[in-house]
């Protein structure tokens, strides 16, 4: 046991007394639960600009120009005359759409007809163009229900009456698990287990390319074995990285109001098998990295191929199977899947057994892999 404490005091030792490897394992981590929410403090893309074209000119017109306007995902920023002036400004990144009301729109309506309003978007910006698509379907469907009503009141129909038949069907829509439905409940907290995830490998290579330099093996002198010398240097990150994941997950949460629906005990159940396989993962690449840079240039060019194949960002469905398959023994994927569940959906351990025992599988792998490949680096400096 003396030399188990040895080993752990002198990882804590290296850690503090590296400024580079102390920025990564505790700046880094508090500096990212607030610097990357920022952008995406509004939740919701709001005011996206858009250009008007009204070849009309009517009062209807102008009735549907001051709704768009009115409109929280859509700001009526100049109105064109032309639509070739229209797309210009579209193609400068003015504006990021561009309504079209034709001409003979309000006498088609007068007339029962059935009149078309055109929209462009900019597809190049996928949530600009959302907005914009999405803004003009609920105005176009407003204004229709709007001139459907006046039609069955001047018929003869009392007000509720004509409300009633213009919308027989009532959908009451309720977003679980993101109530404001906005982007940073959704993005933001799998990005923070892969902070996590990507802070503390980097992390242990560095320190692991730092003793790789020195031919340095701690915990070596007195016979340890490498089980032991893994256990306490474990032991150290663990301990790090519970304090780091409890303050994202009950602090920086509930700063930025996201979704809570986890028992505490769940989330402390979970969170233990993803650390562990995290630093083993962690102690299997470090002796790959001869120096200290070469392990943030390989884990810093892993960060968004992680992303992509935890499938929040990017369509389960829409991975190749072997992929998938692959990205499972990267714990960032069951680990982001499970966290997930548990935190936003308020999922029970139960609920989240495969995410669990994934882990745990993978605590084993990497926990040989590293006992091995330890064991060999120290049988060959003896």
């Amino acid at each position: 046991m003396s030399g188990f404490w040895r080993v752990f005091r002198n990882e804590w030792r290296t850690i503090f007394s590296d400024f580079g490897a102390l920025i990564i394992l505790v700046g880094a981590v508090v500096f990212y639960s607030f610097f990357y929410p920022l952008p995406y403090l509004p939740q919701v893309l709001r005011d996206v600009p858009v250009a008007v074209v009204d070849q009309d000119r009517s009062s209807l017109s102008r009735k549907l120009i001051r709704m768009s306007d009115a409109h929280p995902f859509l700001w009526v920023a100049r109105q064109s005359e032309s639509v070739a002036e229209a797309a210009a400004a579209v193609r400068s990144g003015r504006i990021g759409g561009v309504i079209v009301i034709p001409a003979g729109f309000a006498r088609e309506i007068a007339r029962g007809g059935q009149a078309n309003v055109a929209v462009y978007a900019d597809a190049g910006y996928f949530l600009e163009y959302r907005q914009v698509m999405t803004g003009m379907v609920t105005v176009a469907r407003t204004l229709s229900a709007g001139v459907e009503i006046r039609r069955l009141q001047a018929g003869g129909k009392t007000g509720p009456q004509a409300m009633a038949l213009q919308r027989p069907l009532r959908l009451d829509a309720a977003p679980l698990f993101n109530p404001v439905e906005g982007y940073a409940s959704y993005v933001v907290p799998a990005i923070l287990v892969l902070i996590l995830q990507q802070t503390l490998l980097i992390g242990i290579g560095m320190i692991g390319g730092t003793a790789r330099e020195k031919r340095a093996l701690p915990g070596e002198e007195g016979g340890l074995s490498s089980f032991a010398v893994i256990s306490a240097k474990t032991a150290v990150y663990l301990s790090l990285y519970t304090v780091h994941a409890l303050f994202y997950f009950f602090i920086v949460f509930g700063i930025y109001d996201f979704p809570q629906s986890g028992a505490p005990l769940t989330v402390m159940a979970f969170l233990l098998p993803f650390l562990l396989s995290i630093i083993l993962l962690g102690f299997t690449l470090e002796g790959f990295f001869p120096r200290r840079e070469t392990a943030i240039q390989v884990l810093l060019f892993t960060s968004l191929p992680a992303v992509f194949l935890a499938g929040f960002s990017w369509p389960v469905e829409a991975i190749p199977g072997w992929l998938r398959l692959l990205s499972f023994f990267i714990p960032s994927t069951a680990g982001i899947e499970g966290f997930l569940q548990i935190n936003q959906m308020g999922a029970t351990l139960r609920d989240v057994r495969e995410e669990w025992l994934i882990l745990w599988g993978l605590c084993i792998l990497y926990g040989l892999l590293a006992s091995f490949f330890l064991r060999g680096r120290m049988q060959g400096q003896r």
